[in-house]
C-alpha cells in the first residue's frame, strides 16, 4: 500500500572519535533511540570508555504510520553500514507519547492496557511492554514500535528495548539523588516535550506533551506549574533537550518564567574530551541517548 512521498531525512549531527577502530566494535555498546521525528544511535567503546560515533537524523516529516517510519529507518541503516557491525551489546529505546507511569504497588500485569487507555486509543492486538523503574518504584507501561523492533532483530539480532522515558527519568533521579530540592525539568525534542516535576528525591509529576507552536509550549508548563501550586515567579525551570538560548522556546519561557537555565550534570559515562571535541553538543543535548548504556 502506498503510505505517500517519502520524507527527507537529514543528518543533523556526527561526530567520531579519532582513536575509535570502527571496523572493529566486537567490545562496543550500540544505542539507538527511534521517533517519529527521528533516529540517533551512538557507539560506546568499553576499552576507551567513551563515545565514540554519534548520529543524528530528522526526518522532514513527522511519520504518520508505522509503515512510513520503518521505511525511515531502513533508509538510515542503508546510509550507515556500521550499524550492522557486531557489537558486545545492543539497547533501542522508544521516544513517544504512547506511556503510563504506575506505581509498583498498583501494578497489576494483567491490567497493563488499562493503565494506558486513560491516555491513548489501545487496540486488542497492540503489544504492550513494562519497563522497572527501581529509582522510583513504578513501572512504566508502554506501546514500543513493534514493527520496527521485528526488523531491528532481523538487523541486529538480540537486543534489549526500553521506553526513552525511562531513560530519561531514572538518569535524572541517579543525577539528583538524595536532593532535596524541588526540580521542574522540561525535557523538548522537535514535536513534543516532557515535564517532570522532582521533589525530595521522589518523582511527583511527570507527563508528554505534544506541540505545534510556541505558545502551545509555553501553555502546558505554565498550566502544570499551575497545578502543582508552583509559582513562575519562584521555581527554577530547567531545560534540557533540542533547546538553546537563541531558541523561540527559550525565549517565551523566558518572558513567563523568571528563573530558566540549561541542565549541567557531569555524564558518569562521558568524557570532558568528548564536550571539548564536540562544541556543538552541549551537556543539556541528546541527555536521553547518552545515557542510554
Amino acid at each position: 500500500m502506498e503510505t505517500g512521498p517519502h520524507p527527507m531525512i537529514q543528518k543533523k549531527i556526527q561526530t567520531q572519535n579519532s582513536l575509535a577502530d570502527l571496523k572493529n566494535l566486537d567490545k562496543s555498546h550500540l544505542s539507538i533511540q527511534l521517533s517519529l521525528d527521528g533516529f540517533a544511535y551512538c557507539i560506546f567503546d568499553k576499552d576507551l570508555v567513551d563515545v565514540v560515533s554519534l548520529n543524528v537524523y530528522e526526518f522532514e516529516n513527522r511519520s504518520q504510520t508505522p509503515e512510513q517510519l520503518l521505511e525511515n529507518v531502513k533508509e538510515v541503516f542503508d546510509t550507515e553500514p556500521v550499524l550492522t557491525s557486531k557489537f558486545d551489546s545492543i539497547n533501542i529505546s522508544h521516544k513517544n507519547n504512547l506511556s503510563a507511569l504506575v506505581p509498583k504497588e498498583l501494578f497489576d500485569e494483567s491490567k497493563k492496557a488499562e493503565y494506558l487507555k486513560y491516555a491513548i486509543k489501545v487496540f486488542e492486538n497492540d503489544q504492550i511492554s513494562v519497563d522497572d523503574l527501581m529509582e522510583n518504584a513504578s513501572n512504566n507501561v508502554y506501546i514500543p514500535f513493534e514493527n520496527i523492533n521485528n526488523y531491528l532483530v532481523k538487523k541486529l539480532g538480540s537486543f534489549d528495548y526500553l521506553h526513552t522515558s525511562s531513560i530519561l527519568l531514572s538518569a535524572l533521579l541517579k543525577y539528583y539523588k538524595h536532593d532535596t530540592k524541588k526540580y521542574f525539568f522540561v525535557n523538548i525534542s522537535k514535536n513534543s516535550f516532557d515535564i517532570i516535576y522532582i521533589d525530595n528525591d521522589q518523582i511527583q509529576y511527570y507527563n508528554s506533551f505534544l506541540y505545534y507552536t510556541k505558545e502551545d509550549f509555553i501553555y502546558y508548563i505554565l498550566f502544570t506549574m499551575e497545578q502543582l501550586l508552583l509559582n513562575p515567579d519562584e521555581q527554577m525551570l530547567t531545560l534540557l533537550g533540542d533547546v538553546d538560548k537563541d531558541s523561540p522556546l527559550f525565549d517565551i519561557a523566558y518572558t513567563y518564567v523568571r528563573n530558566i537555565n540549561f541542565l549541567k550534570v557531569e555524564n558518569f559515562s562521558l568524557s570532558e574530551e568528548f564536550y571539548e571535541m564536540n562544541p556543538h553538543i552541549e551537556k543539556h543535548h541528546l541527555f536521553e541517548l547518552l545515557n542510554q548504556f
